[in-house]
């Protein structure tokens, strides 16, 4: 093949302040960080704390999650760049069982 070394498939790519390095990670963070905050921002308001802390309860329990999810869009494009890959990697692998033929016109 011409150009088989212009695209690898196992390329390496380095995570930078784009990439996370983990993306798995950074959202299963993120979802139990909303579930928690949640959940605790339920179990302050029924229980009753006093008037004053009520918007601080609340600012810490959306604040929280909002800020635990900032790499969320960036890690679900990591995610939807590995996919890519490896349907590359598939396509090029099937493309490669293919038998090379003659051209039927002889070009």
């Amino acid at each position: 093949m011409r150009n088989q070394g212009l695209l690898e498939d196992h390329a390496f790519v380095a995570p930078g302040p784009d990439r996370p390095a983990n993306p798995g990670l950074v959202l299963i963070i993120a979802l139990l960080s909303t579930l928690i905050s949640a959940a605790i921002c339920t179990g302050a308001i029924l229980g009753r704390p006093p008037a004053g802390a009520i918007p601080f309860i609340v600012a810490v329990c959306v604040g929280g999650p909002i800020f635990s999810g900032w790499n969320v869009p960036a890690a679900t494009a990591a995610l939807r760049v590995d996919r890519a890959g490896m349907a590359l990697a598939r396509l090029r692998r099937a493309l490669a069982e293919l038998p090379e033929t003659e051209h039927p016109l002889g070009f």
